[in-house]
This record gives C-alpha cells, structure tokens and sequence, in this order.
C-alpha cells in the first residue's frame, strides 16, 4: 500500500508542525532562569531565596485600583514594586515621594504572569535622601 501525494504532504506538515512546537517549547517553556533584572548592573544586589534589594530614585508611585495597594517604579530596575495595605501604605505614602534616593528589600514574585518585588514590611523601605 503506497501513500498518494496528498497524504505524503500531510505527513510532512504533521512532522514540521511537531519540530515548530518542540523549538517552542525548548526556547519559551520553564526552566531554571534568574529574575529578570536581578543580573544586570547598576545598583542592584544579588537575588536569593530570601529575596533581594534594590536602591534608586523613584519614578512614580501610584495606588492600585483596589485594595489600598502601592506601586512604585524606579529608574534602576524594569521591575514595579508592589506593597500591599498589610505592608503599611500610609507611612510609606508619606515617606516616600517621586524623586527620592530609596533602598528597597523585597522578594520577588510573580503576577498574572508578571515579576515584580513584593515589599512585605514598611521598615524594608529606606529613604536615602
């Protein structure tokens, strides 16, 4: 039994579809990586289990639209830095202001697919100013 030419091309698009999701899978599945930006340079430290810390001046601080959460952007990593109320927003709302030299120690985390230090404690905040 000899396969037509139609069933031969079938074939070879099955066996190009499975190689296309292999590469895939290789190049964008799980693996072991570092957080994104806890190996560049500037004024990062190193990450670890315990977390890591960053220093900087900040770019914007903005609540989130509910739960009385903070963000903060710096200029010396991509990475937002998320403080939950439970952290103490109100003292670090008025501590800290766009344009001020901060230490932060974090951990980092993920959400909806995003990393991003997570600030457990007002007291990990320190204004270098």
């Amino acid at each position: 039994m000899r396969m037509q030419k139609e069933e031969k091309i079938v074939v070879v698009l099955l066996l190009m579809a499975l190689g296309s999701l292999a590469v895939a899978f290789w190049a964008f599945g799980p693996g072991e990586r570092e957080p994104y930006g806890a190996s560049s340079s500037g004024s990062q430290k190193g990450a670890s289990d315990s977390g890591l810390s960053v220093e900087g001046m900040v770019l914007e601080i903005k609540p989130t639209r509910s739960g009385g959460n903070l963000i903060l952007k710096l200029d010396s990593t991509p990475l937002p830095i998320f403080i939950p109320a439970a952290a103490g927003t109100d003292r670090i709302s008025n501590m800290v202001h766009p344009g001020d030299r901060v230490r932060i120690k974090g951990k980092a985390s993920m959400f909806q697919g995003y990393e991003e230090i997570r600030v457990d404690r007002a007291d990990d905040i320190v204004c270098l100013n």
